[in-house]
């Protein structure tokens, strides 16, 4: 993202800017630490989430989190966007606070979404006081300030989605298994390219692989190893519908001796060969 005129006062947890995406690489995947909200004001750009297509003009908001594969493909001269970035870490924390399932699934499904007439000037003036406190804040300050001014957006972006579902209601607290999960994704997220066994992101939580594959059952609904099977999934297709990259070339990018068994797991997620699957997407 462009940094000239990112904060005031940064801190290590919280950053605030203004992003013309200049400095995104369209093809390559936005790097999230932790979790990216942002408002665009002006212009649009087309982002491939997931290996799904958005839009995002203004009147649009993005919620992009670390496990998610975010592609910038198409960016208008005139784009500006506001964001908040969170690192892991305070991204967690928000993670552990909104205790919504149904606002998480929502996210999820539309991390690209459209704010309703009524919404739409209160997120600016929220944006407009996170600018104030990264102006006039001392560091400390200010990441207490942000963390707290984050926490209550989030709280209220939840409840509106649960209201705007017809659905809502107490969810139950999140326990260690779940942040322990989160714990995984974000490793997932970092080393997925390098590392594709469930046993390395066990001793990085310093749990057996037979204890993460069942809170990934219990949490996920699929195992670690389905989990990180799915990751390198979604970015072999990215690549596969944004660069001319041969299989084998993509099999040596994330780090597979043999492209067959890249190849397998790929089929197995999507029901088709990488070849038939790029060849589909162009028709």
């Amino acid at each position: 993202m462009k940094t000239e005129q990112i904060i005031s006062n940064p801190t290590a947890a919280y950053a605030i800017g203004t992003t013309d995406g200049t400095d995104w690489k369209l093809g390559y995947p936005l790097t999230v630490a932790g979790c990216l909200i942002m408002r665009c004001t002006r212009g649009h750009a087309e982002i491939t989430i997931n290996s799904r297509k958005f839009s995002i003009h203004p009147g649009k908001m993005a919620f992009l989190v670390f496990d998610m594969v975010a592609v910038p493909v198409k960016i208008s001269d005139d784009f500006i966007g506001k964001f908040i970035a969170l690192d892991f870490d305070a991204a967690q924390n928000i993670f552990f606070l909104v205790t919504s399932n149904r606002f998480w699934d929502y996210i999820y499904k539309y991390p690209i979404f459209k704010i309703n007439n009524s919404l739409n000037g209160i997120v600016g003036k929220w944006f407009e006081v996170l600018d104030w406190i990264t102006d006039h804040c001392s560091e400390q300050s200010a990441e207490k300030a942000l963390r707290n001014e984050t926490e209550n957006f989030m709280l209220v972006m939840a409840e509106q989605v649960e209201s705007h579902l017809g659905q809502l209601g107490t969810d139950p607290p999140k326990n260690r298994a779940w942040v322990m999960i989160y714990e995984f994704l974000g490793l997932l997220n970092r080393y997925y390219a390098h590392h594709h066994t469930v046993s390395f992101y066990a001793n990085k939580l310093n749990i057996t692989p037979n204890y993460l594959n069942i809170i990934a059952t219990r949490n996920l609904g699929i195992t670690a190893k389905e989990q990180i099977n799915l990751q390198l999934t979604l970015v072999a297709k990215m690549l596969l519908n944004t660069t001319d990259l041969t299989v084998k070339e993509i099999a040596e990018r994330l780090h597979y001796d043999d492209p067959s068994y890249l190849c397998r797991i790929f089929r197995k997620q999507t029901g088709l060969p990488p070849i038939q699957y790029r060849n589909s997407q162009k028709q």
